[in-house]
């Protein structure tokens, strides 16, 4: 839990990534193959490198144990976290 909440600046509500009415944050599911390996690439308007409420700099990104239904508030149904790490700029 010390890895925080949800990128919020909007105070929208949780909803799909292709939504515009949905948290800066809210990402696509991620999926493992059988060896548990799993890669995503996704690009987001709402987020940033740069200073301000929409930077991802020195943020957590968490990996949720089931996926998101992109409907529940305010985190999809998505199970207990499973994994995060930090967003660092080199």
């Amino acid at each position: 839990m010390s890895a925080g909440g949800l990128i919020n600046p909007g105070g929208k509500p949780h909803a799909h990534h292709g939504k515009s009415d949905r948290h800066a944050g809210d990402m696509p599911n991620l999926r493992a193959n059988a060896r548990g390996a799993a890669s995503c690439r996704w690009e987001s308007d709402l987020l940033t490198v740069t200073a301000g409420p929409n930077s991802v700099a020195s943020r957590s990104v968490v990996v949720h144990r089931d996926p998101d239904d992109y409907s529940s508030q305010p985190a999809g149904n998505s199970g207990p976290r499973l994994a995060c790490g930090v967003v660092a700029l080199r």
